[in-house]
């Protein structure tokens, strides 16, 4: 499946698109802030180079998010380690600040990401960070997937859609 026709999507405050409609520069701030030390350009076109090319795959789908209003890059959404036979992915999201509250913009988007492709692949079981859990939560809520209490992956928190 070929995950590289969903762009741009929109929504009513964000538009996602795939990185290469993004600035580099303003990619390579983020990719700087989300390790906390510096990250060459060249680091930075090779990520999105990678990130196209799962992408093109159908292995991910990874968007960059901008403000409709401002047309100012905020950050990238993954939807990573795509499954199409188990219906599983693994969704993952970093914004500038670092120390921004994603989670009202995590509920708009996710949503709407989710149910777009819904047609294609009926996503089954999400898995998100631990460390992000209380970002997507909302979203995930509001899609009618619940948290399963126990995990293979520590690190990982798992969700099964809910009928």
């Amino acid at each position: 499946m070929s995950l590289n026709n969903y762009r741009p999507v929109m929504t009513a405050h964000y538009t996602l698109d795939w990185l290469n409609a993004f600035k580099l520069k303003d990619i390579n701030e983020l990719k700087r802030s989300e390790l906390g030390q510096e990250h060459s350009m060249l680091e930075t076109a090779s990520f999105v180079n990678y990130a196209m090319r799962q992408v093109m795959h159908g292995k991910s789908a990874i968007w960059g998010v901008k403000e409709n209003q401002t047309e100012q890059f905020v950050g990238i959404i993954y939807l990573q380690n795509i499954d199409l036979d188990g219906k599983t992915a693994q969704l993952s999201a970093s914004f500038l600040p670092p120390d921004l509250d994603q989670t009202n913009t995590l509920t708009e988007v996710v949503p709407h990401v989710i149910r777009m492709l819904q047609t294609d692949i009926n996503f089954k079981y999400l898995f998100v960070a631990q460390t992000e859990v209380d970002s997507f939560l909302p979203a995930l809520t509001q899609l009618k997937f619940e948290q399963v209490e126990s995990t293979k992956d520590a690190a990982l928190v798992e969700f099964v859609k809910s009928i």
